[in-house]
């Protein structure tokens, strides 16, 4: 019996000992005092910003190739050349393209003699055919002339008159003229056949002419394709060849230069997210730093807000293209740009810490926020993209680019959407919280604006207590004893 009473009132015993040192413990919380942090509702300007990131560019860069193949055999421009629309930047060595020019000259004026021959030949045929004709025609006369004299031989044999061997005598003439005149017609039907074939080795000639005047064009273009020219203005900032080198185009076009457009005037490709694309508008006000200048910040105008989305890795984002002034040059192509958009602002409102629209008394059920006021008819539709308006900013055309940049789309403000209903828990003279309905308006990621609502200037709005776990004393915040619990 005493084994078994160890065994079984051992446990019960320490098991009704843990619950009652539970218990006290539990008290002992409960009853103490808790800590508020707070930070007062203040006044002041507030800026709802879109941070984004992207790359500096100029407005156009133009890789300068060559069409072909050969060994490079001057070269007018180097790395950072300002160069002008039309300016030699290389030569290849020409003579295979000389070479090509000449053999094609000699082509055409092969072609050019056969054509002359076909012509003369055009010409012969002519007058085969006339003589041809004129034999046909004598022998028409003689053919008509011996039928005439058979008829009257035949009537002068039947009565008597002329014998047996006059008859048969114009009997064989006539015969006779009359294969002279097949054989005339025959003659002339074989000088128009070969006349039609002669015609066409003439256009056979003419057609190898305008086939060997091409191939020369080709050359020549191809000779002219040996200096390498600008197509636009700008800075060259990339060479990849060196005299000596030889330069092959096969299956495509090698690079010789990389041009950039004028540098004075830059743009910097941003993505935006999804989230924060709709907040954009073109009329946004933009900023950015780079790392080369961290101490410099620089401003720029949305050029364009492009459709087409990019994802990468399930992360859509939109470019956007900001139209920028480098006139000091300080902003080199690549550099990555930190960008900043200011999509709505206010210059003197009530706020809040974010922190304080997430805190909730501890053991406290938060009431349900009041309903939002219905958005006013002028704000309840967001503006549609509409066409660009004399505000708007344009990126400059490049040589050969004929678009219109006023038939783009400009994509106006968003109107403001509808204040968000919330609550926010105040300290009040009994060191107790309370709560407060308020509307909500912008915000910059640290702080609300306070639209409307039950809530003053100064007011010690809660953001957190001491009996969150690991409750430290927020930077900047207010410390408030609370009464203990009874």
């Amino acid at each position: 019996m005493k084994h078994k009473f160890i065994k079984i009132g051992l446990p019960i015993i320490f098991l009704t000992v843990a619950a009652g040192a539970y218990g006290v413990i539990h008290r002992r919380r409960a009853n103490a005092e808790t800590n508020y942090y707070t930070a007062a509702a203040t006044r002041g300007p507030l800026k709802k910003i879109v941070n984004a990131t992207g790359v500096v560019q100029t407005v156009l860069t133009v890789p300068v190739g060559s069409q072909v193949s050969g060994q490079v055999q001057e070269l007018y421009a180097d790395f950072n050349s300002v160069v002008k629309r039309g300016q030699l930047l290389a030569k290849l060595d020409p003579r295979n393209l000389e070479t090509q020019v000449a053999n094609s000259r000699a082509s055409v004026a092969a072609a050019q003699a056969r054509v002359r021959s076909a012509q003369a030949e055009i010409t012969n045929q002519a007058a085969n055919l006339t003589s041809a004709r004129a034999s046909l025609e004598a022998a028409r006369v003689t053919r008509d002339n011996t039928q005439v004299q058979l008829q009257r031989a035949t009537e002068m044999s039947q009565r008597g008159i002329v014998s047996k061997n006059d008859f048969d005598t114009a009997k064989a003439n006539w015969d006779s003229a009359v294969a002279r005149y097949n054989q005339a017609a025959a003659a002339v039907e074989q000088v128009q056949a070969q006349t039609v074939s002669t015609q066409a080795q003439l256009e056979q000639a003419n057609a190898g002419l305008q086939q060997a005047g091409t191939e020369l064009d080709r050359a020549q273009i191809n000779l002219e394709y040996a200096n390498i020219f600008s197509p636009v203005d700008g800075v060259v900032i990339s060479r990849t060849v060196d005299v000596g080198q030889t330069v092959a185009a096969s299956m495509q076009t090698p690079t010789l230069f990389t041009i950039a457009t004028d540098l004075g005037q830059m743009q910097v490709n941003a993505s935006v997210d999804e989230a924060d694309i709709g907040s954009i508008s073109d009329n946004a006000v933009v900023s950015f730093t780079v790392d080369a200048y961290p101490n410099d910040t620089f401003t720029g105008r949305i050029a364009e807000i492009r459709l087409s989305p990019q994802t990468v890795q399930n992360v859509v984002t939109y470019s956007v293209i900001l139209s920028i002034e480098n006139r000091d040059l300080k902003l080199k192509p690549g550099m990555t740009a930190n960008i900043s958009v200011v999509v709505d602002k206010r210059d003197n409102v009530l706020k809040v810490p974010n922190a304080a629209l997430r805190y909730t008394p501890p053991n406290t059920t938060a009431p349900p926020a009041a309903e939002p006021a219905p958005p006013s008819p002028s704000g309840a539709k967001a503006t549609s993209a509409t066409v660009r308006d004399k505000d708007s900013v344009s990126l400059p055309l490049a040589p050969g680019q004929k678009w219109d940049p006023n038939d783009k789309i400009h994509f106006k403000a968003p109107a403001h959407g509808a204040p968000r209903p919330a609550i926010v828990w105040v300290l009040g003279a009994d060191k107790k919280p309370q709560s407060r309905d308020v509307s909500l308006g912008i915000t910059d990621g640290s702080s609300t604006e306070i639209v409307s609502g039950d809530l003053k200037d100064a007011d010690p709005v809660i953001v957190s207590d001491s009996t969150q776990a690991n409750a430290a004393a927020p930077q900047g915040f207010s410390l408030f004893g609370g009464n203990r619990g009874r």
